[in-house]
């Protein structure tokens, strides 16, 4: 007679606007003056990453190759480096000291690849590599690579809830695109050419996400959250919302609802609507204004 395996809770991939998930939990060995060579031992910590990277903000990475981008990366304002993957705890404070890491990043474990599978990131049963950004609980960049490694820059990223059908959402996704494209261009000039004669839209380097799905009720919140209270914000993105709670289950009742085109940048904590555009210029205007892009004459 054979018994059943337990069925495994279906992953659940993050996207940038999502919360943290709760729950989540590592383990470390902490760094202490007295265990720092490598041949010696510390007790191994359980860490509450849900719990810590609330009031933080964190890059976490299971991937290598960060560590020659720390000083950049602790640039930008992060709190908090943190690098998993699911080899145990000993072995990742023996990485650590390997690479002469003191508390500057910390390695910790992903036992069973818990976390990883709960998302659905993993390369057999060794975590993916993938990064993401948490910023006081709210993931505002997330990029997986079953491939390969994670090379490129962690980017800001940008969604357009898009309509295929909407002449707004269309004329916003071009313009978009054409901002990425030259952002894309020119990150790589020479920052001391005069370029005040060229006329293009000009922004810092950026990802565009652009989907036709409805957000998750994660994401709803932060747009609605980025947008303020007030002047009916949730009946502009939610048909017939009053106010937050309606929006999200006006959502959950019927995802049609949803009002695209929307443009959210995770990253700054900015969100758009394009409403009654009568033309393309229209929506250039209020994309350009949105992005906080400098458009020379």
């Amino acid at each position: 007679m054979s018994t059943a395996s337990p069925e495994l809770a279906a992953p659940n991939p993050v996207k940038a606007g999502d919360k943290f998930p709760e729950g989540v939990k590592f383990t470390y060995v902490p760094y202490t003056s007295d265990k720092e060579a490598i041949t010696s031992c510390g007790i191994p910590q359980q860490y509450d990453a849900s719990k810590e990277f609330a009031d933080k903000k964190t890059v976490l990475f299971a991937v290598p190759g960060f560590i020659e981008n720390l000083s950049e990366i602790k640039a930008k304002g992060v709190d908090l480096v943190v690098v998993i993957a699911f080899n145990d705890a000993w072995v990742m404070s023996a990485w650590s000291k390997a690479n002469n890491i003191k508390d500057e990043i910390l390695f910790m474990t992903d036992a069973d690849t818990k976390f990883s599978k709960s998302i659905g990131w993993t390369k057999g049963e060794r975590t993916g590599r993938y990064a993401m950004v948490i910023d006081h609980g709210k993931i505002t960049y997330a990029e997986n690579e079953p491939g390969g490694d994670v090379t490129h820059k962690t980017l800001d990223v940008i969604t357009l809830f898009h309509k295929a059908s909407s002449p707004a959402s269309i004329r916003a996704h071009t313009l978009l695109k054409q901002i990425s494209a030259h952002a894309s261009e020119t990150a790589t000039e020479d920052q001391a050419a005069d370029h005040t004669a060229q006329n293009k839209l000009q922004r810092t380097e950026f990802e565009l996400n652009v989907t036709e799905d409805p957000p998750t009720s994660d994401q709803l919140r932060t747009i609605l959250e980025y947008l303020g209270s007030g002047g009916g914000r949730a009946g502009q993105i939610v048909e017939g919302a009053t106010d937050e709670s309606d929006a999200l289950k006006k959502l959950k009742e019927d995802p049609s609802r949803f009002k695209q085109p929307v443009i959210v940048d995770w990253n700054n904590g900015r969100a758009g609507k394009l409403l009654r555009l009568s033309s393309s210029l229209r929506a250039q205007l209020i994309v350009v204004k949105f992005l906080e892009i400098e458009n020379p004459k």
